[in-house]
């Protein structure tokens, strides 16, 4: 977003890998309070070539109530307004401003419950497959692009069980990372696809979209691939909006490197989310092998101590980080070797 999010008192308590419901709680709304601040500016400048329009959007932004959940499409349409105004586009602009004065009229901006669905195509998967195929969009081996489909009644409604069992453990494990998912996430999508399991985008805040696993040896072992990709998700909610407060590298994008995730290389900026993540798998996982000490629980939490253990030795050699971003990556090491 175009304006900084206000750091939260206590900076030691924001910079750090470790999970916190409270500090979820408050940058989601200082998250929200810069989105608010931004569509009011957007909407302004739309109002002097579509002042009927922006009129009709304005009612929106004005009863926004920053401390819920927002409905992710807002930030969809907060990213269109934005792109717009920038590229001169009319139609787009106007476009934007009538789906948001319609979330306001179908009082549909708030994601206060959280919802387990599938792909309809809105603009939120509209703009989130823009994402997916852009530049710095996931690649296979081959160089193809990242499709996406809906999953059929049937798997949704298997798919909503086995999030809802991994939750469930996901709170015996580590409540506080339990809780800080459900302040963040409003919306989990279940799709069918290629190249990629899960997807997040600060394009539709609030929003994770994870492929339903495929059949064979994924779909024998549901616990441990939801437990995976739910937190692998949620984590990066968290780092975008800490990273609305401090940028935390600063050579995010200069060059490309080896990557502990993905098979294709990635920007340093990338590499740190992954290993971000893979800080707060590795604790879940760790934790979830003590309990279910099966062999094929203890390699799934190998595999991911052994990547964070990558991204953190490429980030230490290639990046130029603030003090902040120093701070989180020592704590990223902490939260993985305490579970050792």
């Amino acid at each position: 977003m175009s304006t900084a999010v206000a750091t939260p008192a206590g900076t030691e308590a924001l910079f750090r890998a470790q999970p916190d419901r409270a500090r979820a709680a408050r940058l989601r709304q200082s998250i929200n309070d810069v989105l608010v601040t931004d569509l009011r500016a957007y909407v302004a400048a739309a109002a002097q070539q579509l002042p009927h329009s922006a009129a009709a959007a304005a009612e929106t932004v004005d009863g926004l109530d920053v401390t819920r959940k927002l409905n992710p499409l807002l930030f969809t349409l907060h990213w269109q307004l934005n792109t717009g105004l920038r590229s001169q586009q009319p139609g787009a602009v106007s476009a934007a401003l009538g789906r948001l004065a319609r979330a306001g009229a179908d009082d549909d901006c708030y994601g206060d419950r959280f919802q387990v669905e599938t792909m309809n195509w809105d603009v939120v998967d509209a703009e989130a497959a823009n994402f997916f195929t852009g530049v710095d969009g996931p690649r296979s081996d081959r160089g193809e692009f990242v499709e996406v489909a809906p999953v059929s009644d049937e798997e949704l409604t298997t798919g909503r069980a086995w999030v809802s069992q991994a939750l469930a453990t996901l709170r015996e494990l580590d409540s506080e990372l339990h809780d800080e998912f459900h302040e963040l996430v409003s919306r989990l999508r279940l799709v069918h696809g290629s190249v990629i399991r899960g997807a997040t985008s600060s394009r539709c805040w609030g929003m994770n979209y994870l492929r339903f696993p495929d059949a064979g040896a994924e779909s024998a072992e549901p616990m441990n691939y939801f437990l995976d990709h739910l937190v692998h998700e949620s984590s990066h909610l968290m780092l975008h909006a800490i990273m609305s407060a401090d940028p935390l590298l600063q050579n995010p994008f200069e060059a490309r490197h080896s990557a502990p995730i993905r098979k294709d290389a990635r920007p340093l900026y990338g590499i740190y989310h992954a290993t971000f993540v893979l800080s707060r798998i590795s604790r879940v996982l760790s934790r979830h092998a003590k309990a279910d000490p099966r062999a094929v629980t203890k390699a799934i939490r190998d595999e991911s101590v052994a990547r964070f253990h990558k991204g953190y030795a490429t980030i230490i050699e290639h990046a130029e980080l603030t003090e902040a971003g120093r701070t989180i990556l020592t704590s990223c090491r902490e939260l993985v070797e305490a579970e050792l």
